[in-house]
């Protein structure tokens, strides 16, 4: 999986979705429970920046740097288009990842012989 970076405030930061990132947005708007991550799309407006934020921690840890950047502080830099960016990299990063068949592929390359 290649890396994901935004920039926010003049400086770039690793994004990260993953488990560590998620649990630690859902303990920090204070919904740490496992029906949360089912109904993911109940995230409120308001919460967007815990989220971000804990992505940029958690991505930045991946890349050795110690980030301690909060909610608030993120929330007096960040502009709508880094939200988008942002959602662009969290819709990606948690798509499944479906697996081509090769040899259904190759199946459907072969032409029929007439």
């Amino acid at each position: 999986m290649k890396k994901d970076y935004i920039k926010i405030g003049g400086k770039e930061y690793r994004v990260e979705v993953n488990w560590n990132a998620l649990a630690a947005f859902l303990a920090s708007v204070g919904r740490d429970s496992i029906e949360e991550l089912a109904n993911f799309n109940t995230i409120r407006p308001s919460e967007i920046t815990s989220l971000i934020a804990a992505c940029i921690i958690e991505g930045e840890r991946l890349d050795g740097r110690k980030c301690n950047i909060s909610a608030l502080d993120l929330g007096a830099i960040i502009t709508p288009n880094d939200v988008a960016a942002f959602m662009d990299i969290y819709v990606r990063q948690s798509s499944p990842e479906l697996e081509v068949d090769e040899s259904k592929k190759e199946e459907r390359e072969v032409e029929p012989a007439s």
